[in-house]
């Protein structure tokens, strides 16, 4: 299994993940036109797509899933909340199936699951993707890491979450008062710390790879974003873990595969409570 962003932060945010020739979007944040473009780019025919997850209704995260849908034929798949907030039922889609929390979605090669995050969104989710004896944990847009987030990742192979902002630069920023109080909540973002916090103190000791996303261009820097994470990890002795940083143009390809590269395991039941 291997995955690629496409766009990650506020412009918009996409992940491609494939496995055995099976391809899924989760998240459809950037324009239609854009978004076939950056899959062809990536060697994808936009069509090939077998089923779009949707995280949550907020326009950086949906803004082309519709014309997406129509114009390729592929069907969406998120929460009730998400389809009702984000009027989903008013547009002209291929179809919409929901997406059950703890319930594995099959598609092919791939089972996702959603798991519930806090955000202010209707129905928000983040996602376990497995396949191929692995799997990766997708979390962007949330406040602060639930025990459900914590427990459901335990035994993920990789781990995509959000590092969005440092608390210093968007309290000294020029974001309204009320926006930052938004994003400070617990149903906003996290930042740099909250990520040091679950790295050090959930992180599960199958990951062997961290990507961090969702990085605020006005109120946070790669630097620190990446010298907080790797502080983290170091207090933690996880010295093995690979740590990227997703730019805003998204990623390349990255691998995922298991510690024991999955020979002597097959699908896991992953804990949400």
């Amino acid at each position: 299994m291997r995955f690629r962003l496409l766009g990650s932060g506020s412009s918009g945010n996409a992940t491609l993940v494939e496995s055995y020739g099976v391809r899924i979007l989760i998240d459809a944040g950037l324009g239609p036109r854009e978004l076939a473009e950056r899959l062809e780019s990536a060697g994808v025919d936009p069509a090939s797509i077998a089923l779009v997850f949707l995280s949550h209704e907020h326009q950086d995260h949906v803004r082309g899933a519709a014309s997406f849908s129509k114009k390729w034929g592929v069907r969406l798949c998120g929460s009730r909340g998400t389809y009702a907030a984000a009027g989903l039922g008013a547009e002209e889609i291929a179809g919409y199936d929901v997406l059950e929390p703890g319930v594995a979605r099959p598609v092919g090669a791939l089972s996702v699951l959603g798991i519930p995050v806090p955000h202010d969104a209707a129905g928000p989710l983040a996602f376990v993707v497995q396949g191929d004896g692995c799997s990766l944990a997708h979390a962007t847009d949330f406040g602060h890491v639930s025990r459900g987030v914590a427990d459901g990742f335990r035994d993920c192979d990789a781990v995509l979450i959000e590092s969005n902002y440092d608390p210093v630069m968007l309290r000294d920023g020029p974001y309204p008062w009320s926006v930052k109080e938004r994003i400070l909540g617990s149903r906003g973002h996290l930042s740099n710390e909250d990520v040091a916090r679950y790295l050090t103190r959930d992180l599960g000791e199958a990951c062997r790879m961290v990507l961090l996303a969702h990085i605020s261009q006005n109120n946070n820097h790669p630097e620190l974003v990446r010298m907080t994470a790797e502080t983290a990890l170091r207090r933690r002795g996880r010295t093995e873990v690979r740590l990227e940083l997703a730019s805003a143009d998204g990623t390349g390809w990255i691998d995922v595969a298991a510690a024991d590269g999955g020979a002597s395991r097959g699908p896991r039941q992953l804990r949400l409570w």
